[in-house]
């Protein structure tokens, strides 16, 4: 059973009842003897160190549940829990986050928020840079816990654990204070992509004051990859992810790229709109989920290999690039200048799209995984697969959506000029 058990960590005083009933239902799925739930699987007069520290080997993943009264609880003293250096649930999320190979997954339960850096010891600051799920009250918590279960189960066998499908980012859920000024800035580019979603040109002076980035199309020096393609300039080109059966798109597929296929008739006749902004080497959009699979379909038959979307895992793990932060450059905010390698088209550069490749590549020599547009993928958002999941954020988000665990979704039929994609192959 080595690495494919689950330990559910919890304070009694603040989510025992959640705790039970995520255990059942996640034992249900995996079998009791992969669970384990805090003190309730301790013998009696065990020492708890000793248990923590001998179950956790067996683990895959730790979900350290977070509930209302999670951050202040106190002891009878009325000392705050987590300040105490012996506090048990403090403890077990330390050697969690110290074990180094593990999955530790806040879990934000009725209704709770992750907590800011001020609340908590430095030593659980760790647990801040993690992707939080969460789990809603009935009628949600079925649905909920269903897609955890998933996510959980693609992760013991694949090594990914991939919460997509089950929570946002951890630093989002953390209210962003407001910059001076903001608000105006934020109504008027709510009118503008208002505007722009109806066909409309937008005037001048309703478009966001922003930095202006120049547009050539000079590419940094790559990193130690080789990219190819299965045909002439048409084809997009592709970049093997190491360790991977798949290659994943260098860029956004194109404009100059979809016109090639609309020529050879193999994604019918639709042209969607640039919105003014150019077509040749920027990001097609204004393309659904739907007219994608025609794009990748065609592209199979002219080259007799496999083109697909990513799934959602595989964009992360092409996109993250071996990290584990925010941004595939680290935790630092992205930057308005193509010259660095913490630069990005998000809200507060260019207005629109920019030319695919315009900012640093990550380590696997990937562009405009952070910003530039939606990218969409492979995965379902629901059982019903009524909407579509898109990673990555666009150049109308500000910069915590557009960090490696960023994801949104739309109906498969939507098009929208915020939203592209990127192409897989199998290898």
């Amino acid at each position: 059973m080595a690495r494919e058990a689950i330990f559910i960590g919890y304070r009694r005083d603040d989510t025992a009842d959640v705790a039970g009933r995520i255990y059942d239902a996640l034992a249900g799925r995996f079998g009791r003897d992969r669970i384990f739930k805090d003190v309730d699987n301790l013998r009696p007069g065990a020492d708890f160190g000793e248990y923590i520290e001998t179950i956790l080997p067996r683990c895959r993943v730790v979900l350290i549940l977070i509930g209302p009264n999670w951050i202040d609880a106190k002891d009878e003293s009325g000392h705050r829990r987590l300040d105490d250096p012996h506090d048990w649930v403090r403890i077990e999320i330390e050697m969690a986050l110290n074990a180094g190979d593990l999955d530790v997954v806040p879990v934000l339960v009725n209704g709770a928020r992750m907590p800011r850096p001020d609340e908590l010891p430095s030593s659980l600051h760790p647990l801040l840079r993690r992707h939080a799920a969460i789990i809603r009250r009935d009628p949600d918590f079925h649905d909920d816990v269903a897609r955890l279960s998933t996510a959980l189960r693609s992760s013991i066998n694949t090594g990914i654990l991939d919460l997509s499908n089950i929570g946002g980012n951890a630093r989002a859920s953390v209210k962003q204070p407001r910059r001076r000024g903001q608000g105006l800035p934020l109504i008027i580019g709510a009118v503008a992509v208002t505007l722009l979603a109806l066909g409309f040109a937008v005037p001048r002076w309703l478009r966001p004051q922003q930095t202006q980035l120049a547009e050539h199309q000079t590419r940094a020096p790559l990193p130690s990859v080789q990219a190819f393609r299965d045909c002439a300039n048409d084809c997009p080109e592709m970049v093997r992810i190491p360790g991977q059966s798949f290659a994943a798109g260098q860029y956004e597929v194109t404009f100059a790229q979809w016109d090639a296929c609309v020529a050879a008739s193999g994604c019918g006749s639709y042209a969607p709109s640039d919105q003014g902004w150019g077509r040749g080497n920027r990001p097609v959009i204004n393309v659904s989920w739907n007219d994608v699979q025609a794009y990748v379909q065609w592209l199979s038959q002219q080259t007799g290999q496999r083109y697909r979307l990513l799934t959602s895992a595989e964009w992360e793990l092409a996109a993250r690039a071996g990290t584990t932060t925010t941004y595939s450059w680290g935790d630092q905010e992205p930057k308005c200048d193509q010259g660095v390698n913490d630069g990005a088209n998000f809200d507060s550069c260019n207005y629109g799209t920019l030319p695919v490749g315009s900012f640093q590549p990550n380590a696997f020599g990937l562009f405009d995984v952070h910003g530039n547009v939606w990218e969409w993928v492979e995965d379902c958002f629901d059982a019903s697969c009524s909407y579509r999941v898109l990673r990555g954020g666009s150049w109308h988000n500000a910069f915590p959506d557009i960090g490696s665990s960023s994801r949104y979704f739309y109906h498969p039929a939507d098009t929208h000029n915020i939203v592209g994609f990127r192409v897989a192959r199998t290898l």
